[in-house]
């Protein structure tokens, strides 16, 4: 659907002399990027700042034009074989903060843009709705609330029935409620053909969305694929939190170290179980059912310092915070 070949942008900086004060130079950006976003596949980019998510977003979306590579929509390629209006129609785009302020109203910014790309204002109502803002569509934008700004910066990358929607951050801003919400929308939108990529800091805001992981880091894609994958190749070992009543685990299986963890209200104890190899499976986890009386069990993901530290092959008590601030100065999130 979209791809990405051999793609390497970076971005101009001021890098000025005495006698040439004008002089700019290569900054940071994105490196021999390759990727591919198939129909009906959610896809999570995660790093850490100054990774280069969103300079790969802004790429992905036709904002950004490559140095080198290429960007084909359906075979065809973005800069040469379509226009602005119909990129915009094809690939929804989701910037990380948008400053809508001011006397104007969500159905007023929904109904311009409807305008402005000859779609029906009733179809700009009607993605207000699926985003949750029908009901404040004519309050003065300065009056939302920043998961409500959010709300609307969603329903302006979803007009147009959108093949690919590129969404930077999209979770930053929402409540508990919302982001469920928010992950039965992208569901639907997959079941209907429709490919994501999301990006977040963090990996366990993802790991109930996406169909598949890519951790970039400096420029790059470290690894990518699904995260029980990436987990068991980069030799993570699979976590399992349980807690229950009565009779404590004594057997948890063959190359299980346990953890004591802090119990909740009604629980006798608490353990975090961790797999020396393999995955915490069906089998393994109904044993433990038949055993013991569970109040949780619940599978846990690598956090992403972990998956970062094993890709890098830094270990994050001797890297301190240098894991993260390796990136030259000025590089994008």
């Amino acid at each position: 659907m979209l791809e990405l070949l051999a793609a390497n942008y970076r971005h101009p900086v001021r890098r000025g002399t005495f006698f040439r004060p004008w002089a700019t130079g290569k900054g940071p950006g994105i490196r021999d990027v390759n990727l591919k976003i198939s129909p009906g596949k959610v896809i999570g980019l995660v790093g850490p700042n100054g990774a280069g998510k969103t300079t790969l977003m802004q790429v992905l979306s036709g904002l950004t034009k490559l140095d080198d590579g290429e960007l084909r929509l359906e075979g065809r390629n973005i800069s040469l074989d379509y226009s602005r209006v119909e990129l915009s129609m094809a690939i929804g785009y989701m910037p990380e903060s948008v400053s809508w302020e001011g006397h104007s109203t969500p159905l007023a910014v929904i109904t311009r843009l409807c305008s402005m790309r000859g779609i029906s204002s009733c179809k700009g109502e009607d993605v207000l709705k699926i985003v949750g803002l029908s009901k404040r569509s004519d309050d003065a934008l300065s009056t939302l609330s920043q998961g409500m700004k959010q709300r609307l910066s969603l329903a302006t990358s979803l007009l147009g029935n959108p093949k690919i929607l590129i969404l930077d951050e999209p979770l930053n801003g929402l409540d508990p409620v919302a982001q469920a919400a928010f992950r039965i929308l992208l569901s639907q939108l997959a079941d209907q053909g429709v490919g994501v990529v999301v990006s977040s800091h963090s990996l366990l805001q993802l790991e109930r969305i996406v169909d598949e992981v890519i951790l970039m880091h400096h420029g790059r894609i470290l690894v990518n694929g699904p995260l029980s994958n990436i987990e068991q190749e980069l030799g993570l070992s699979a976590r399992l939190e349980i807690a229950g009543i009565g009779k404590e685990p004594t057997d948890v299986g063959e190359h299980v170290t346990i953890e004591e963890i802090p119990t909740m209200d009604g629980e006798d104890w608490a353990y975090r179980l961790h797999l020396e190899s393999g995955e915490w499976d069906t089998m393994k986890r109904f044993t433990l059912q038949e055993k013991y009386s569970l109040t949780r069990l619940t599978p846990l993901s690598a956090e992403l310092e972990e998956v970062l530290s094993s890709a890098t092959g830094v270990r994050l008590e001797d890297a301190g915070f240098d894991i993260f601030s390796e990136v030259g100065a000025g590089e994008d999130e």
